[in-house]
């Protein structure tokens, strides 16, 4: 019965630590849900590894017991655990990685405050151009894109307004007629528009490369675990274990600033690094003393 436990409890532990991955590598938007959905699927992932830890202490008492089956010395070492690992460290990684991506500074306590107030992107006609519009040196199929400040009616709660949009991108010189997308929120007519890029990717080169390195460690880094190694660091030690489990809430502890304060941008992608080393400094650990 307690190797039952230990396996039903592992197996929700690491389904909610996949899921909590999963939704921490998508770039969410930048809303209060986004990360009290985050935090709570960080919580649900605590407490599973809270249970897995319970019952391998008393499973252990008994009589010894593995990460999700009872120990069983002539069966050969399956690739499964290594795989696992293979595919939720970069993971991790890649999620703590992601949080630093976007806005930072007063751009993004700027874009905070849209989001908090029931922002939205809306595309609204340029009435007219106030500045001499200038090229960004990005080409789609064969048309420049230029950028100019721009004048264009907003529809507020309280009624339309007339707002300029400062470097506003259109393909081809701006004229009138021509369509932008403009972020601002209805009820908070003083926070004024501001043009919007592209969602949620601004920085999407960053998520791209994020993504990439996570794919290919994913993808590569089954063989660089010994199978023999694995299968034996998941045999539960409180001394071992546990001290893996403080360096992960560090990891998780560590990026919180950036999810309740907006950090400059040097120090949020420094948090992010340092969180995103936490997974493999545990696994080291945990590998080493056991």
């Amino acid at each position: 019965m307690s190797s039952v436990r230990t396996r039903v409890t592992g197996i929700l532990m690491v389904a909610a630590v996949s899921v909590t991955l999963i939704v921490g590598i998508l770039p969410l938007p930048p809303r209060a849900e986004s990360r009290d959905l985050r935090l709570a699927l960080v919580g649900c992932s605590l407490l599973c590894a809270l249970m897995w830890m319970t019952v391998s202490v008393r499973s252990r008492r008994a009589g010894g017991v593995g990460l999700d089956k009872p120990v069983r010395p002539a069966r050969h070492s399956s690739r499964g655990l290594p795989v696992l690992l293979a595919v939720l460290l970069p993971l991790a990684s890649g999620a703590a990685l992601v949080q630093a991506v976007g806005p930072d500074g007063e751009q993004g306590r700027w874009v905070s405050e849209v989001y908090a107030a029931g922002g939205s992107v809306r595309e609204v006609p340029v009435e007219r151009t106030v500045s001499e519009p200038w090229p960004t040196g990005v080409n789609v199929n064969g048309v420049d894109e230029y950028a100019a400040d721009v004048v264009v009616t907003l529809p507020f709660d309280d009624g339309s307004r007339r707002t300029t949009v400062r470097g506003a991108r259109t393909l081809g010189v701006p004229d009138e007629g021509n369509t932008v997308t403009v972020m601002y929120a209805p009820g908070r007519p003083g926070l004024g528009g501001r043009y919007h890029d592209s969602g949620f990717f601004d920085s999407g080169a960053a998520l791209l490369w994020i993504w990439a390195v996570a794919f290919f460690v994913a993808v590569f880094g089954s063989g660089l675990f010994d199978r023999e190694a694995v299968h034996s660091a998941r045999r539960f030690r409180g001394d071992v274990h546990g001290m893996a489990a403080l360096v992960l809430c560090l990891g998780v502890l560590l990026l919180l600033p950036g999810a309740f304060f907006q950090t400059s941008t040097w120090a949020g992608w420094l948090l992010a690094l340092a969180s995103a080393c936490t997974p493999w400094l545990a696994l080291t650990w945990v590998i080493r003393r056991t």
